[in-house]
């Protein structure tokens, strides 16, 4: 899961939510699948937003679910709205350039190394084209074989 948003919220809501995961599969003796984190998230943000204190968080959730063999991408926004089972998700202004760009050409048997040539792509298109230029992005990989970071990519 990563948490984006002001840094009090994302360090306190991100804590919180692995915490209570954890708490989860002490209890029940198995983990929340990808897609039931999801949806526990979204509701805990939807359900804080009726208090004083809630979080201003949008979260991108991923992971891979052993039960129904097959990979999860999901999003979570500060208001609490949910998006599943996406192929690929953008947050931000940039991420708006790119969606053309994986329209067109994505695939869902694509290798690893083709992949990350689209990432690439789509990264070279966002510093063209948007005014905020970071040097270096960092890639994570979410498979059955669970998470790894690759190298960064240097646009």
């Amino acid at each position: 899961m990563i948490c984006i948003g002001e840094d009090g919220d994302v360090a306190q809501f991100g804590d919180w939510c692995k915490r209570n995961i954890q708490l989860y599969k002490l209890r029940y003796g198995y983990e929340m699948s990808p897609r039931s984190s999801h949806h526990w998230i979204r509701r805990s943000i939807a359900e804080a937003l009726r208090t004083q204190d809630y979080y201003v968080v949008d979260t991108l959730i991923g992971g891979y679910d052993s039960i129904e063999n097959k990979a999860f991408l999901g999003s979570v926004d500060y208001l609490g709205n949910g998006i599943i089972d996406q192929p690929y998700i953008f947050r931000g202004f940039s991420g708006r350039l790119c969606y053309s760009i994986l329209d067109k050409t994505y695939r869902s048997d694509m290798s690893e190394e083709d992949g990350i040539g689209l990432l690439k792509k789509c990264l070279h298109e966002s510093k063209r084209r948007f005014i905020v230029n970071l040097p270096a992005f960092e890639v994570m990989v979410i498979d059955k074989n669970g998470t790894r970071q690759l190298e960064d990519i240097k646009v």
